[in-house]
């Protein structure tokens, strides 16, 4: 009969492939957002909404999914600690081959003007919805120059590490949400056959 050290051991390493998928699925849709608001549409709407779409709903109904999936694996059933300590393995995994994949090798060897070419498209964007909003010129030179300055400041060592930090905190306040909506104690009568069970 499997123990409770094997059946967790199971859910890391089920929560790592996950985590592997979820990665590689986000950093290439990441990917592809980005191409498509530089290169594959002009539409300001689609240049907004793009992004979202793949950088929060994507994530969430993938998400959902895996952790029904490793919800199923444990009989049906996990607690709420299983289910945080699962949910979160499997975004620091994903968070690891993204920032590895997207801003290490992409944006520094695939895309070196990345940066800069998303910065000149949201601008175009921006200078686009003041003119449609009846903006005057100088208001539309103004509003573009501060956006400018906060493209344009590049973060120091303490701030990207900061910033590495607040993420994985993020990210662990999102698997005790995700870990929240999924978990599923089980029924009363299973904990009470186990432990007659295990008395006997």
């Amino acid at each position: 009969m499997p123990t409770q050290n094997n059946i967790n051991k199971e859910l890391r390493t089920n929560a790592i492939i996950k985590g592997v998928i979820l990665g590689v699925v986000l950093l290439a849709s990441g990917i592809f957002s980005y191409y498509l608001i530089t290169a594959l549409t002009k539409t300001s709407w689609l240049i907004i909404t793009g992004p979202y779409f793949f950088s929060i709903l994507v994530p969430i109904i993938l998400t959902s999914f895996f952790c029904i999936d490793m919800r199923k694996s444990q009989g049906g059933y996990w607690g709420f600690k299983q289910s945080v300590t699962a949910i979160f393995i499997m975004f620091m995994v994903c968070y690891g081959i993204l920032t590895v994949g997207r801003d290490l090798i992409f944006a520094k060897l695939i895309e070196p003007d990345m940066a800069q070419k998303t910065q000149a498209v949201m601008i175009n964007v921006r200078a686009e919805q003041l003119k449609i909003g009846g903006a005057s010129q100088t208001e539309i030179n103004n509003q573009l120059t501060e956006l400018k300055k906060e493209f344009v400041a590049t973060p120091g060592v303490f701030s990207i590490v900061q910033d590495y930090i607040t993420n994985i905190i993020f990210l662990f306040a999102i698997a005790v949400v995700f870990a929240a909506i999924f978990k599923k104690e089980p029924p009363y009568i299973i904990e009470r056959v186990t432990e007659d069970n295990t008395l006997a």
